[in-house]
């Protein structure tokens, strides 16, 4: 039987709705890892429930051009536009962050929040999101910062702007010291500029993104610390390997984990909850596709926030 509200379209278009995409769809908890690897990068993640998605981002300080010589083929890159993809190697010039991400979600979000000739009902105190079923649950939207951090950074805000300008952003009021709500949540992975952010934080209202704080560290951290990640971070996160030791890992490589390892997570969850910091775990196992499960429902189980996962529609069946 066709899907009438979720039609298959290769080229994730304008005609792509919020209906299309989510309607009767249960929000779920997981992150679409290297989300740009899926057939239809963005789209296939919302179509399945997900509430976080991954992308890796590059930015180059010069224009460069790339030769195949085994097909005598050239690419170029341009220095104002923002790539993503998992290595340089493999970039592609057409796979941007506008195209893959920025320009479908603005268009799903200035659907869910049309102009109305007169105000027949009182204005939500927050802009619509992407769920067609839940419109005031907040997709959360990571970038892992793949080159120089700041220079990264700095040219992502950028590109940001049309989306905080729309308060479709959720952000950090810095006078107020409080989260203010949002139907997007960007947080930054990877070579993160830490310092020149809270550097901005001192000079500005509201920031709009934030910070990936190390999950592994937070047991070990002074006060002051604990107070910058609970001030500038929504998740912690960290490998699998960091969180419960090199021996516990090839343990568990080929089993479900052993009750030491449960230990360790847990009080790695429950610490950073205590912050009102959600959690994330990555590097995790793949195959055997039996223990990739039984991981994911113990991670779950433990108080993990986000299940972490390449294969979408797997973690779909089982979430």
């Amino acid at each position: 039987m066709i899907n009438v509200f979720r039609p298959f379209i290769a080229d994730p278009s304008e005609t792509l709705s919020i209906e299309s995409l989510t309607r009767d769809v249960h929000l779920k908890p997981i992150h679409s890892h290297n989300d740009y690897w899926r057939k239809r990068p963005f789209i296939d993640a919302l179509s399945y429930g997900c509430t976080s998605i991954e992308g890796d981002i590059w930015r180059f300080t010069k224009d460069y051009t790339v030769t195949d010589t085994s097909t005598h083929s050239t690419a170029g890159f341009k220095r104002e536009k923002i790539y993503v993809g998992h290595n340089q190697v493999h970039l592609k010039p057409e796979n941007t962050i506008e195209k893959l991400y920025l320009s479908p979600l603005f268009r799903l979000l200035e659907s869910a929040n049309k102009k109305y000739s007169e105000k027949i009902l009182n204005q939500p105190a927050k802009k619509f999101g992407v769920f067609f079923d839940s419109p005031e649950s907040t997709l959360n939207l990571w970038f892992d910062l793949k080159t120089n951090g700041s220079d990264t950074y700095l040219a992502l805000k950028e590109h940001l702007k049309p989306f905080s300008e729309r308060q479709y952003l959720a952000s950090y009021d810095n006078g107020k010291q409080e989260y203010v709500d949002g139907p997007v949540a960007v947080t930054l992975t990877g070579d993160v500029p830490w310092s020149l952010i809270e550097e901005e934080d001192g000079n500005s209202g509201l920031r709009n993104v934030f910070l990936d704080c190390p999950l592994h560290k937070i047991g070990d951290a002074n006060e002051e610390d604990l107070q910058r990640y609970s001030r500038l971070c929504l998740f912690a996160s960290a490998s699998l390997q960091e969180l419960i030791g090199e021996e516990d890992y090839r343990s568990s490589l080929r089993q479900d984990f052993n009750e030491v390892s449960r230990a360790k997570l847990k009080q790695s969850f429950d610490a950073a909850h205590t912050l009102g910091i959600k959690t994330r775990v990555w590097g995790g196992v793949d195959w055997p596709i039996h223990v990739r499960d039984e991981h994911w429902r113990s991670l779950w189980e433990l108080g993990c926030d986000l299940i972490n996962a390449d294969d979408l529609q797997a973690a779909a069946e089982k979430f």
